[in-house]
Formats: structure tokens, C-alpha cells, sequence
């Protein structure tokens, strides 16, 4: 297992950031009850100026609940790939911080996952593939904050 850690600032109080972050994942819920969400990994090079990204769909699980110490509400999430996709799970945890000033709140990601390929997955993850599970959990966090600081429809 390989530990995970990024943040992002988000401009929205602490308790509606946690109500809407518990929203955002029961909006990924399908019909057969399933949430599903799709994973970016941003390229990097020339690609990275068009914008380029591969990305994964994964299953998500997300729930609430208190943190190891019960002095925290966390979100405990778990995602794992769909079908043969080549990616790897993750299990921890989504904790909603208050931020500087009471208009801001930050979300923080943490926990571990497992490269693919046993032995090889772990050779890879010690070369790139870290760097390439941080970025995505930056663009995970991206994504929880544009559906956070989306206004509500009138």
C-alpha cells in the first residue's frame, strides 16, 4: 500500500461544504444503485497544454462517519476500477476543515492504494506512479470543488 495525502481550499463555509461534499456523492448514484464516478489523470508534456487527460471510470464508495479518534466527522471513501481498467483502489478518508475566514472551509484526502501488477505496480509506482496518483487526487479534489462552489439553481 502506498499513502495518499492532497488538500484544496474550497470558498464555501464548513457545514454547507460538508452537506453539499454529502450530496456530490449520492449524485453519482445510478439506477441500479451504484455510485460511479470517472478519474483523471492529467498528462503532462506538451499534451498537458491541450489539456489532455486519460481517464478511468472507478465505482466510489462514500460514507459518513467519525474519524479513528471520534473527534472528527470524515467521509470514508473507498473507489476501485470498473471492469478490467487498469487502476488502482484507494480506501480513506475526505475530512471537511474550517478555512481561514467563515466563507471557506478545505477538503483533505487521505489514505492508501494499491498499485496494480503486484511487484511490477510497485516498482512503477516508485518511479511515476506516485507523482501520477497525487495529480489525480488533485483533480479529484478539483471536482469535488466545482460541484461544491456551484451555485444552487433558483
Amino acid at each position: 500500500m502506498t499513502h495518499l495525502h492532497a488538500q484544496m481550499a474550497v470558498k464555501c463555509p464548513l457545514t454547507e461544504t460538508e452537506a453539499r461534499l454529502g450530496a456530490y456523492f449520492e449524485s453519482l448514484r445510478s439506477e441500479d444503485g451504484v455510485a460511479r464516478m470517472r478519474l483523471r489523470v492529467p498528462m503532462t508534456g506538451s499534451s498537458s497544454a491541450l489539456g489532455l487527460s486519460l481517464d478511468r471510470e472507478v465505482r466510489v464508495e462514500a460514507a459518513r462517519g467519525r474519524d479513528e479518534e471520534n473527534l472528527n466527522d470524515v467521509t470514508r471513501i473507498r473507489w476501485s476500477p470498473e471492469g478490467k481498467a487498469i487502476f488502482p483502489k484507494f480506501e480513506g478518508k475526505l475530512v471537511v476543515w474550517a478555512g481561514d475566514d467563515s466563507a471557506s472551509s478545505r477538503i483533505e484526502i487521505d489514505g492508501d492504494y494499491l498499485p496494480p501488477f503486484g511487484a511490477a505496480g510497485q516498482v512503477f509506482d516508485e518511479a511515476i506512479g506516485h507523482r501520477i496518483a497525487e495529480s489525480t487526487a488533485r483533480e479529484f479534489l478539483k471536482d469535488i470543488k466545482r460541484a461544491i462552489e456551484m451555485p444552487f439553481p433558483r
